[in-house]
């Protein structure tokens, strides 16, 4: 592994060596990584055991003594990566949350879905039953509509049937009179007709006893007038 010698600090010139990342990921292996570090949580404050890797600072040490770097540098760099790394880690996992956090809002939004579901259950509910009511309402007021309906016109039935029968009995009335009238006039003209028959007989005996009368005076005359030339 090869790392370049430059300087550390205000307070010290003692040569140190920087790694490059690659040397540094070589250093810091996941062999040595492992998670047991307790943080306490940025939201609540309250302590928890979170993933934060950590590496093994005595045995990173020793690989950069042998590297070069004194104790003190060596201890300086520790730190440093130590700081690095726990800033790292906590601005990620203060972006993340616990499963029991997850499982929280998880059963939370249940908990809302639910009484979500059962509050539009309970509009759909109370919406069918408003429906019902108007339904069953607008059934009443329909039946009492053709009850009034059926009563009205049995009413008018009954009203045209007693106009009907009044102008019957008008009509036969009126036709009772004109036919008593006729008959009146009937026997007037009847009547009249025989009188006018008896004054025609009258007439006529007088005619028949006139011409009698002539004829036997004519003839009394003409006798008389033989009776006298003979």
């Amino acid at each position: 592994m090869s790392c370049n010698r430059t300087s550390y600090g205000s307070s010290s010139n003692q040569p140190l060596l920087q790694c490059t990342v690659i040397d540094f990921c070589r250093l810091y292996s996941t062999q040595n990584a492992r998670w047991l570090r307790t943080r306490a949580s940025p939201a609540t404050g309250v302590g928890r055991k979170i993933q934060i890797p950590f590496f093994d600072a005595e045995r990173f040490a020793r690989l950069l003594e042998r590297e070069g770097f004194s104790a003190a540098q060596a201890r300086t760099v520790i730190h440093a990566l130590d700081d690095v790394v726990d800033e790292s880690t906590t601005n990620v996992t203060n972006d993340l949350v616990s499963k029991a956090d997850q499982e929280k809002t998880i059963t939370r939004y249940k908990e809302d879905f639910s009484k979500l579901k059962q509050e539009i259950q309970q509009m759909e509910r109370r919406d069918v039953e408003e429906v019902k009511t108007a339904n069953e309402r607008l059934k009443a007021e329909i039946e009492k509509l053709k009850k009034t309906l059926r009563e009205e016109l049995v009413r008018s039935q009954a009203g045209v049937r007693l106009d009907l029968n009044l102008d019957k009995g008008r009509i036969r009335d009126e036709t009772i009179e004109q036919h008593n009238r006729l008959q009146q006039t009937d026997d007037k003209i009847e009547n009249e007709i025989q009188a006018l028959k008896r004054q025609m007989e009258g007439i006529k005996l007088q005619i028949l006893q006139y011409m009698i009368g002539t004829i036997t005076g004519a003839g009394t005359l003409v006798l008389g007038y033989i009776h006298f030339f003979t």
